[in-house]
């Protein structure tokens, strides 16, 4: 069976089979990697910033100071805990990206002439854009800046 222009004439087509199997497996999982980290930093954040405002709200005086030391060692605890789920999510993700762009390329998306005339399918900068993305360190700012600030609120009101 001659090569089609749109596929990459070293792979013989169970390669070219598999890896259009594959590709939107691992299309899936990079994304639902992205969006796990996404709701993980999200929902912990809205939790440190309702304990800063029941905090500041509702509670007591001064209760003793094991009271405040316990609840400042859940607080980082927890936030430790979030912080290497985003940081395992985030190496995840990269290893399914890299693995996602290696079928693209196998597939020809990034040739020339595979579908346009004179030009590739997906721009060849998506190849390395993920590289500099910066969400995961969005992420750990966020979620270390509202840690802090809880621990804050606690030495404070507590």
């Amino acid at each position: 069976m001659p090569d089609s222009p749109h596929t990459n004439p070293e792979l013989s087509q169970a390669q070219l089979e598999t890896i259009r199997m594959l590709y939107p497996l691992f299309k899936n999982e990079v994304l639902r990697r992205r969006e796990y980290m996404s709701r993980l930093s999200v929902f912990h954040n809205t939790i440190l910033v309702f304990l800063i405002m029941i905090i500041a709200v509702v509670s007591p005086g001064h209760p003793d100071s094991t009271m405040r030391w316990l609840t400042i060692s859940g607080v980082v605890i927890l936030s430790g805990f979030v912080v290497y789920l985003i940081l395992q999510q985030a190496t995840r993700h990269r290893m399914a990206k890299q693995q996602l762009i290696e079928l693209e390329r196998g597939m020809g998306l990034y040739q020339e002439d595979w579908m346009f005339s004179g030009k590739t399918t997906y721009p060849k900068h998506w190849q390395t854009d993920w590289l500099s993305d910066r969400s995961v360190a969005t992420y750990l700012t966020v979620l270390i800046v509202l840690t802090g600030l809880a621990i804050g609120a606690m030495l404070i009101r507590l």
